[in-house]
């Protein structure tokens, strides 16, 4: 049985990328970051092995901002494009960085 791909992008399509297969979990995240990034109670996100996701950023366009105060002790990269200021995925530096948590809302047709 062959993988399902999803598509999905940043507001601006500066930054496209391709999911391959399930992601591990999906999930409402409530953390103070996650609700302050979303300007709400919760962000829907699905947590993602690294080899599934396929970046695709030709013109250079991501940009990281690195949180370090967090639950875990363990920093939090949060990735962005710095062309229209859309949250991409946060990488949560507690699993090595060989997971994403990427924004649902980012997904074509999700």
């Amino acid at each position: 049985m062959a993988s399902e791909t999803f598509h999905g992008s940043c507001l601006c399509t500066s930054i496209t990328f391709d999911l391959t297969g399930l992601p591990e979990k999906v999930f409402a995240c409530y953390c103070k970051d996650c609700s302050k990034n979303a300007g709400g109670a919760y962000q829907i996100c699905a947590k993602y092995d690294r080899s599934q996701v396929t970046i695709r950023d030709p013109d250079n366009k991501q940009a990281t901002w690195i949180i370090t105060k967090t639950l875990s002790g363990h920093d939090k990269h949060k990735i962005f494009c710095s062309q229209c200021g859309c949250t991409m995925w946060t990488i949560p530096m507690n699993h090595g960085g060989e997971k994403m948590i990427v924004r649902t809302s980012l997904v074509d047709e999700g």
